[in-house]
C-alpha cells in the first residue's frame, strides 16, 4: 500500500513580508511544476497565490531500532505565517505502519524535535529581514494520502481512516454509525477517488500520486484558523486594556496622570482594528480565488471543519467592540483637547488683564 503522511506544523512570525523578501530566503526552492493543476476543466483556472516553499535537509528518525527517512519542507506566506511540513512517504506499508507513525509517542517526540530545529532556522532567517514577534499559538494537522481506488481502500481500512480523522487510536472500537458520520464530510472528483476532511487530519484516496493542491488548501485553512485565533486573543487583550484605561479616567478625571496615555490608546486601537480588518479581508478573498468547482468545494470542506465562519464572526464582534471603544476614546481625546484649549485661552485672557492693570496703574 503506497501512501504518504504529511505532518503540518503552522506558526506565525508576526510581521508581514513581500514576495521578494521571501523568494530567496532559504536554499532549495520547491519545483512548482508539480503544483500545476492537471484535472480537466471547462474554464481557465487562476493561479494560486503560492507561498514560497523550500526543501530543507532530509531527516532520519530512529524508533525501536528502525530508521525512517523524512522529507522536510517550509512554506512561507507573505502575511507572516509559515508551515513546516514533515513528509513521510511509505512505499511498502500496511495498517500497522500508518497507525504507528500516527500514534507512537516516540515518533511524535522525534518529529516535534526536528520541527523545533527547523523552526529556529526559519525564524533566524526571517529575523534578518524584520524584527519578529512570534505568537505562542500554533496549529498542527496531518495529511494522509493512500494510493488506490476508493471502494477497495474503504473495504480494508474504513475504521482506520475514521480513526485518523478524529485522532482515535482505538479505531476498532468505533461504532459503525459514528464512522459513517465521520466519513460524511467528503468530496470526490470522480468515482475512484475521495477526500475526507476532519478536525485532526485529512485522508485522500486516489489512484494517482498527485495531491499537492489539496495539501496546500489544508495548510492555508489551518493558517487562516491560526490567524483568527491570534487576532481574537489580541483583540480581547486590547479591549481589556482599553476598559482599564477608561475606568481610570472615569475615576481620576480626564487630566489625571493615568489618562495621559489616551492618545497612545487611540492609536493602538486604530492599528489593531486596521490590521485585523486586513486579515479578515484576505480570508474572505480566499474563498473566491480558486475559480474551479472541485478546489472551491475542497476549501469549503476545510472551512466547515475548522468552523472558520464562526471564528470570523467572533473576530467581527471583537472588531465592533474595538470600533466603539476607539470612537469613545477619540471623543475623550477631542474633549480633553478642547478643554485644554479653553483653559489656555482663559489663562491668556487673565494674563492680558493682569498686564493691562500693571501698565495703567
Amino acid at each position: 500500500m503506497n501512501s504518504e503522511i504529511v505532518y503540518l506544523f503552522m506558526f506565525d512570525a508576526g510581521p508581514r513580508f513581500t514576495e521578494e523578501q521571501l523568494g530567496g530566503l532559504l536554499k532549495n526552492p520547491e519545483d512548482f511544476s508539480k503544483y500545476e493543476y492537471t484535472k480537466p476543466s471547462p474554464e481557465e483556472i487562476p493561479t494560486f497565490n503560492m507561498p514560497s516553499i523550500f526543501n530543507m535537509n532530509d531527516e532520519t528518525i530512529t524508533v525501536e531500532d528502525l530508521q525512517y527517512k523524512l522529507k522536510v519542507q517550509v512554506a512561507l506566506y507573505k502575511f507572516g505565517g509559515f508551515s513546516i511540513r514533515v513528509r513521510f512517504p511509505i512505499t511498502e506499508g500496511s495498517y500497522s505502519l500508518l497507525h504507528k507513525m500516527t500514534f507512537d509517542q516516540k515518533v511524535n517526540d522525534s518529529i516535534k524535535s526536528l520541527v523545533l530545529k527547523n523552526r529556529k532556522k526559519v525564524e533566524s532567517a526571517l529575523s534578518k529581514i524584520k524584527e519578529l514577534f512570534p505568537s505562542q499559538l500554533k496549529e498542527t494537522y496531518r495529511f494522509y494520502y493512500i494510493e488506490g481506488k476508493k471502494e477497495q481502500i474503504l473495504g480494508k481500512y474504513k475504521k482506520l481512516i475514521a480513526g485518523l480523522l478524529i485522532d482515535e487510536e482505538d479505531a476498532e472500537a468505533l461504532e459503525e454509525g459514528y464512522i459513517d458520520y465521520v466519513l460524511s464530510k467528503n468530496i470526490s472528483y470522480d468515482a475512484t477517488n475521495v477526500l475526507y476532511v476532519g478536525w485532526e487530519s485529512v485522508v485522500m484516496i486516489d489512484k494517482e500520486y498527485v495531491h499537492e493542491q489539496e495539501l496546500l488548501l489544508a495548510e492555508i485553512a489551518n493558517l487562516q484558523l491560526l490567524e483568527l485565533r491570534i487576532y481574537h486573543a489580541l483583540l480581547a487583550d486590547r479591549l481589556d486594556s482599553a476598559t482599564k484605561a477608561l475606568n481610570a479616567i472615569n475615576k481620576n478625571g480626564v487630566f489625571s496622570m493615568r489618562s495621559l496615555g489616551i492618545h497612545e490608546l487611540n492609536v493602538s486601537l486604530g492599528s489593531i482594528y486596521d490590521d485585523t480588518r486586513n486579515i479578515l479581508n484576505n480570508i474572505n478573498d480566499t474563498a473566491f480565488g480558486y475559480g474551479e468547482w472541485y478546489l472551491s468545494r475542497v476549501y469549503s470542506l476545510f472551512s466547515g471543519a475548522f468552523r472558520l465562519d464562526a471564528m470570523k464572526g467572533s473576530v467581527e464582534a471583537d472588531l465592533e467592540a474595538i470600533d466603539k471603544e476607539r470612537k469613545f476614546v477619540s471623543d475623550i481625546e477631542t474633549a480633553r483637547h478642547e478643554s485644554f484649549l479653553e483653559i489656555v485661552i482663559i489663562a491668556l485672557i487673565a494674563i492680558e488683564i493682569v498686564i493691562n492693570l500693571f501698565i495703567f496703574h
